[in-house]
């Protein structure tokens, strides 16, 4: 199957945007992992900060272009933010949708929703 990136998105010859997306999601799960890792600080809102400021931007860019379309793309690309929520130590025990709420942040799916 044939390729092309074009501004950063990759598109296959079916105008299929998977490729692009698991390439994105392995880079934001690797970016997530390094803050996990890197910050001497356990600080709830310091972790959620360095999370908007250099995860969400790769999931997020020209998102009205390859907007997810299937059922497993969307929850691909919420996995990296469900999984880093379930990391932090205030939040830990709780869902996803309370952990949101708690961090007052949106689910990457709404974000995308509101920028198409």
């Amino acid at each position: 199957m044939f390729e092309v990136r074009d501004l950063g998105v990759m598109i296959d010859t079916q105008l299929s945007f998977k490729s692009h997306i698991n390439a994105m999601v392995a880079k934001a799960h690797m970016r997530a992992g390094q803050i996990s890792s890197c910050f001497l600080s356990l600080d709830t809102e310091t972790l959620v900060r360095a999370f908007i400021t250099y995860v969400r931007p790769l999931l997020e860019y020209c998102t009205p272009t390859w907007s997810s379309y299937s059922i497993t793309m969307v929850k691909r690309v919420e996995s990296v933010q469900r999984a880093f929520t379930k990391k932090l130590p205030d939040v830990n025990g709780l869902t996803y949708r309370e952990r949101l709420s708690v961090l007052r942040l949106e689910s990457l799916e709404l974000r995308r929703l509101k920028a198409d």
